[in-house]
């Protein structure tokens, strides 16, 4: 029976085996992103490219007072949107810090508002926990892109929220720890082969927006890192033409050009 496996893995980044391990069961596999089908091609299997269905969802020019208004924030302060990942492990370990660097930032951004977005109950739960009754700190119930693009910067831990940042047009800073066991044998092993975590980077191939990672994931770094982004307009004007770029090449009618590779693959 020939199969189409949608969505590939992340290939690119670790265990590019698997690659020849699809392929022993699928007879196609739809990649959402470009790198993806010439590592498929080098295990001789057959990928396409067929974009991803964000990038047709996010308009190439979100609205930033739109959202805002939707939102209920006001039009002139400063916001950033803090996004500490949607799973209870991953918000208990990153939270604190993100929450540390969001306090030292407040110290020099006057009237700074700052949006967490809670995947769900559980995750909202354990956020405010963490935070306890910060003035400054407005906890939401879902609406992570609308928080996205409401703000002026993004703090994040690495992932899918990452690329919708990029979608979203927000200068961003990427921040992840993991158990250091894990990191170590990660390292020891080679299982990581990309030179970035964050998919706006690894898209771009190379360093659009901060990565700080494990022992680099410090409130001060961060601080400093978001910081940058909220005083040199310049900086953050230039990242737009580059995620714009980078959003047309995504946006490519992802479920019709799924069906496409499908139909194509019955007529054969």
């Amino acid at each position: 029976m020939r199969t189409v496996h949608d969505v590939s893995p992340s290939v690119w980044a670790w265990r590019e085996a698997r690659a020849a391990k699809i392929g022993e069961s699928a007879a196609r596999v739809l990649c959402l992103f470009p790198m993806e089908p010439p590592i498929y091609a080098k295990h001789g299997v057959d990928a396409v490219f067929i974009g991803h269905p964000l990038a047709d969802a996010i308009p190439l020019q979100p609205d930033r007072a739109q959202a805002r208004a939707a939102l209920g924030e006001p039009v002139d302060a400063p916001l950033l949107a803090l996004l500490p990942g949607s799973r209870l492990g991953e918000i208990r370990r990153m939270l604190p810090t993100f929450a540390a660097a969001a306090r030292r930032l407040a110290a020099d951004v006057p009237g700074l508002r700052v949006l967490v977005p809670a995947a769900n109950a559980h995750c909202r739960a354990a956020i405010d926990a963490i935070l306890g009754d910060a003035p400054m700190v407005r906890v939401l119930d879902g609406q992570a892109q609308l928080a996205m693009i409401a703000s002026d910067a993004v703090l994040l831990a690495s992932g899918t929220a990452a690329l919708e940042a990029m979608l979203c047009k927000r200068p961003m800073v990427v921040g992840h720890r993991i158990a250091p066991l894990t990191y170590r044998i990660v390292r020891l092993l080679g299982l990581l082969k990309s030179r970035f975590v964050s998919l706006p980077n690894v898209l771009a191939g190379e360093a659009l927006v901060p990565e700080l990672l494990q022992d680099d994931c410090t409130p001060d770094k961060l601080h400093a890192a978001l910081l940058r982004w909220l005083r040199d307009t310049d900086a953050a004007a230039a990242l737009q033409p580059r995620f714009l770029a980078l959003h047309k090449t995504l946006r490519r009618d992802a479920s019709r050009r799924a069906a496409d590779a499908v139909a194509e693959l019955l007529l054969r």
